[in-house]
């Protein structure tokens, strides 16, 4: 049996282009009309309303493609329970979250199999690593205690902080968040640790690839002049879109000069790497700072 999971409902944004008349009255401009005549791509699938209309109270016109599915789906219940029953099989040392969504799902999930108690028993005796202030949340709505948390919410630094560590025999647990983790995974058991991974839901391809194609022709006309990310896979999504189109070229030309690229934080950014696309990234990892830099950026053009 699958099941559908979601972080909140599900937004009603079901357009590509988002106009101004969405909004409700009240939030009509409070931040002035900065962004007037311009026009941002939004590529969130996650909190896309929060982030649109942020841009529209400043006036901005927005193109919103998803560059990932709304929905991420759950995995197999069968086979999350059984990843369940050896996690709390054996005591464990270092348990990695990742995401509050997955963990607040894994943990239900628990309860009903009659496994939960197990669950928080062994996550309480493990050294427990938190991604963000979301999964330390999830885990600490659960009585389980969070040892550290990077400031940075990177799972890249949960690894550079282990890699100081001795971890031979050590049994890890590993929530996955989305994605595959199975190089992280690799990278632990090269040097010595049992690792678990635990895959709570698989992060989808967009329902509408078209609307992709379509934002994708507005960069190579340039007739975007930002574009917004919040996650690596999003980038990698839309650049796969890309060469799929026929248009990575043109494509990597805009990014590298004519549309300002700015992404939430550094894992996102480092996507783009391969292609030496510029990225503005703002100091404080949040949808509110990411807009605002996008406005500083484009006010200075």
């Amino acid at each position: 049996m699958t099941r559908d999971v979601e972080n909140g409902p599900r937004s009603t944004l079901d357009s590509t282009h988002v106009t101004v008349s969405q909004l409700r009255p009240n939030e009509t401009s409070p931040a002035g009309r900065s962004l007037e005549g311009r026009r941002i791509g939004v590529t969130a699938a996650r909190k896309a309303r929060e982030q649109i209309e942020m841009f529209q109270r400043r006036g901005a016109d927005i193109t919103w493609a998803p560059a990932l599915s709304l929905a991420p789906s759950m995995i197999d219940e069968g086979e999350l329970r059984r990843a369940t029953q050896v996690v709390v099989g054996r005591p464990v040392d270092l348990f990695l979250a990742t995401t509050g969504t997955g963990i607040s799902s894994w943990f239900e999930s628990a309860d009903s199999w009659g496994l939960g108690n197990d669950l928080v028993r062994v996550a309480s005796g493990a050294e427990v690593l938190a991604r963000g202030p979301k999964s330390a949340g999830a885990l600490v709505g659960r009585g389980v205690h969070v040892d550290w948390s990077p400031q940075s919410e990177c799972f890249a630094d949960v690894l550079a902080y282990l890699s100081r560590r001795d971890l031979y025999g050590k049994r890890i647990v590993l929530q996955e968040h989305g994605h595959s983790l199975n190089y992280a995974a690799q990278v632990l058991r090269g040097r010595g640790a049992e690792v678990v991974i635990v895959s709570i839901y698989r992060v989808e391809a967009p329902e509408s690839p078209e609307r992709l194609g379509e934002l994708l022709d507005l960069v190579v006309g340039r007739a975007v002049d930002a574009l917004t990310f919040t996650s690596a896979p999003a980038v990698a999504s839309i650049m796969h879109a890309a060469v799929l189109t026929g248009h990575e070229s043109a494509v990597v030309d805009a990014l590298r000069g004519d549309v300002i690229v700015a992404c939430v934080g550094p894992v996102a950014a480092d996507a783009f790497s391969p292609w030496h696309i510029p990225v503005a990234v703002p100091r404080r990892y949040r949808l509110g700072a990411l807009v605002k830099l996008v406005e500083s950026h484009l006010e200075q053009r």
